[in-house]
């Protein structure tokens, strides 16, 4: 990626207003449209590892720059980093298991200046609940998932989650050896990339051997709620 895409982004986050927006306007719209290109390249080397994310038109699967302030205190009108979302079905929305990558500033949660990966998350209730089934009755399936050196690797042993329940949820044992993997309301994983690795010549492939090392996960997850 240019190097402009973490400078323009930081310095968005200084000047989050309209007048700055509109004086930069050039620099998001190239940083966008190599963004795009990223896009494209990542789903014609993801699709045929899993088909269920199709071949989508990559400039609908990259979300808007401008802030939703319908529900928020906060006026800022300019997300302050850009990010795409490949997901099941060809739908761009939380809820779908898929394939996220975010590069800017620090948002929602994440850490650092750009962080990908894969999963599900914000489910409805049923896929939640299909989810822990899944994992309780195939518990081999899913610990050897986890236990892929490559899946450790980038993702470690925990998810990105909203939310993490203190006991099992209702109709589990709470005594159970693996109880704690029931818990999460979110099946995502998430990893930080290093800003060298960013604005590297390898970055794409980079995003493709994280990206790879959740499809099991991701695999899982439709087999769950199919």
């Amino acid at each position: 990626m240019s190097p402009d895409i973490l400078n323009f982004f930081n310095e968005l986050h200084r000047n989050n207003n309209r007048e700055w927006f509109m004086d930069n306007k050039s620099r998001y719209d190239a940083i966008r449209e190599e963004f795009i290109d990223l896009t494209a390249q990542i789903i014609d080397k993801l699709a045929p590892l899993d088909p269920s994310i199709g071949h989508p038109d990559p400039k609908k699967c990259i979300y808007r720059i401008y802030r939703d302030l319908r529900f928020t205190q906060d006026k800022r009108p300019y997300k302050t980093h850009i990010a795409f979302f490949l997901s099941s079905y060809g739908i761009k929305r939380s809820g779908e298991a898929g394939y996220y990558l975010q590069i800017g500033q620090e948002d929602y949660g994440l850490n650092g200046n750009c962080s990908l990966g894969g999963g599900i998350f914000m489910p409805e209730k049923a896929k939640l609940a299909a989810i822990r089934q899944e994992i309780f009755y195939n518990i081999d399936e899913f610990l050897a998932i986890r236990n892929n050196k490559d899946y450790k690797k980038y993702f470690g042993d925990s998810y990105y989650t909203t939310k993490k329940l203190s006991r099992a949820p209702k109709g589990y044992p709470n005594d159970w050896e693996h109880a704690d993997l029931l818990k999460y309301c979110d099946y995502c994983t998430m990893h930080e990339v290093p800003k060298d690795v960013v604005l590297s010549d390898g970055f794409e492939d980079y995003v493709m051997k994280v990206f790879s090392a959740s499809v099991p996960l991701n695999k899982f997850i439709l087999q769950a709620t199919s």
